[in-house]
């Protein structure tokens, strides 16, 4: 089993990359019937959603939008228990 560092944490690899790969085909799959003829928007949440939301919306056969809004309640690898808005959707619609 593959271990994985960050910082000064372990972690053992719980899902293979085939595996998330078919479920983001999966996922992309049902959005496009879902949502034919529609134009649904995506809202990201940065940084940790942001090669996943990518590679949805590459697989999606409909057409969509995409946003994000960054928010932070960490400070390296410990909490704040304080969720701050960092950018969001002023001005959006």
């Amino acid at each position: 089993m593959s271990r994985i560092q960050l910082h000064d944490k372990t972690f053992d690899l719980f899902i293979s990359e085939a595996e998330v790969n078919r479920a983001i085909d999966k996922l992309a799959l049902e959005i496009g019937r879902k949502y034919d003829g529609k134009r649904p928007l995506f809202l990201g949440v940065l940084n940790g959603a942001f090669f996943f939301a990518a590679e949805l919306v590459k697989r999606l056969d409909i057409e969509c939008e995409i946003s994000f809004v960054k928010v932070a309640s960490y400070h390296g690898t410990s909490s704040s228990g304080t969720v701050t808005q960092l950018i969001g959707l002023t001005g959006a619609h």
